[in-house]
């Protein structure tokens, strides 16, 4: 028996394995893809602290793009997707739709951020449009978040507030590290772009920290 469970425990992590693989491969095409579209010229004016910011956008965006297709092509979506099989993915539907307004908005707004023009830079993004898409996007989650909360079951929403806690606890450890050696001249200055790109990272790694907690990364 217990034969059988450690086969079937190896099976489903090289299928998540293989899965991560292929999203990893994509994920690489793309940024080959944007960063030969954007030119080395805009690529030097940006910096690395808007570079990361926008790489952290792309892989938000990414991740909206995949679970889009998952759910337009269930079959095909379920041998990419975490997730047990098609039957699963439609069942799922309502929920992984707002999931992926979600990230496709916050991937949105990063990327505006990160191309948006500020003292020193001469984006192509002008800057009124990057802040009005900033706000837009913080009050329209806001009022969803408030008009959906009853639409999640109760692991979803302890999902949701363990990953919240997650990227809180990163978040805080790695800001306040990077700060004080920034003022005390020991480390590569903290500016605010880095501060967005770092919230950012870390929420998003703070999901996978709660999924995985609980062993739900192989299925």
């Amino acid at each position: 028996m217990s034969k059988m469970v450690a086969r079937d425990g190896a099976a489903k992590w090289k299928k998540s394995a293989a899965k991560m693989l292929v999203g990893a491969a994509v994920g690489l095409g793309a940024s080959v893809a944007v960063t030969t579209l954007a030119g080395a010229p805009l690529l030097d004016a940006m910096g690395p602290s808007r570079l990361a910011l926008a790489a952290v956008g792309l892989a938000y965006l990414l991740m909206a793009a995949m679970v889009g297709f998952g759910l337009a092509a269930p079959r095909a979506g379920a041998q990419l997707l975490n997730v047990g099989d098609a039957e699963e993915l439609r069942e799922e539907r309502a929920g992984m739709m707002l999931s992926v307004v979600t990230m496709g908005a916050i991937g949105l707004v990063l990327t505006l951020l990160a191309l948006a023009s500020a003292p020193g830079f001469a984006g192509p993004v002008p800057a009124g449009l990057a802040l009005g898409a900033l706000v837009l996007a913080t009050v329209g989650g806001v009022i969803a978040s408030w008009a959906w909360r009853d639409r999640y079951d109760e692991l979803n929403r302890q999902l949701g507030l363990e990953g919240c806690f997650w990227a809180f606890c990163l978040s805080w450890v790695l800001l306040t590290l990077w700060a004080a050696a920034d003022f005390l001249g020991f480390g590569a200055a903290l500016t605010p772009v880095d501060v967005i790109t770092t919230l950012a990272a870390m929420m998003l790694l703070g999901s996978f920290v709660a999924i995985g907690r609980r062993g739900m990364m192989s299925r």
